[in-house]
């Protein structure tokens, strides 16, 4: 093949162009086909088993966020946090809630009523027999009042009940005290219903 130009001929042999043209084609194809190879493995890896990011029985470490590593626990302990002891942890199963009734409170008061005391007798007697017990004292309010405040009441009842029960031979290290404030109340309820909102429920871990 001849091609003319401002500056004379150039001769070029045909079959050398068509030669380095094809070697272009057949590389372009070779990364093509190992590009689409490449595509092809990623999308069929096979995808991590989910127990090898849990945490297992056996405890070991894992990728689950419920796992909690010993620094962890150090920095809660430098910041004054203590581990909650595993009775009164979020696997509650086997607490009994309903073995002695609740202590109910006149409005806006967190002293234990007279009337209330037998029943703290009976709640003293049990844990005197029941050496392994334990206790949880919820504390509630009606629905009036604040949020905040309420919280607060809830826990000066609850606190009330523990005080009364350290005071009659229940040892406080078996006690646990938590406040519910009104977030169990009947909004607008009637006084009665008002009445029975404002209590401490005793809950047994045995």
């Amino acid at each position: 093949m001849i091609i003319k130009g401002r500056q004379g001929i150039l001769t070029v042999n045909t079959h050398t162009v068509f030669f380095a043209m094809n070697g272009i084609r057949t590389t372009f194809s070779l990364i093509l086909l190992i590009s689409l190879a490449a595509l092809v493995g990623c999308a069929q890896r096979q995808a991590p088993d989910p127990s090898m990011t849990a945490t297992g029985s056996g405890g070991q470490r894992g990728g689950s966020a419920d796992w909690i590593s010993p620094e962890d626990i150090a920095r809660a302990q430098q910041l004054g946090l203590t581990e909650r002891d595993s009775r009164f942890g979020s696997d509650m199963d086997g607490r009994i809630t309903n073995l002695f009734d609740p202590v109910y409170f006149d409005f806006d008061q967190s002293f234990v009523r007279p009337a209330d005391r037998p029943i703290l007798q009976e709640v003293a007697s049990y844990m005197s027999d029941n050496r392994s017990a334990r206790l949880i004292l919820e504390g509630h309010c009606d629905w009036r009042g604040t949020t905040e405040y309420n919280m607060a009441l809830g826990d000066r009842r609850a606190g009330a009940v523990k005080a009364y029960l350290v005071q009659i031979g229940v040892s406080e290290d078996r006690i646990d005290t938590v406040s519910k404030g009104d977030l169990e109340a009947n909004t607008g309820g009637s006084e009665s219903d008002m009445q029975r909102d404002r209590r401490v429920d005793i809950i047994v871990v045995p």
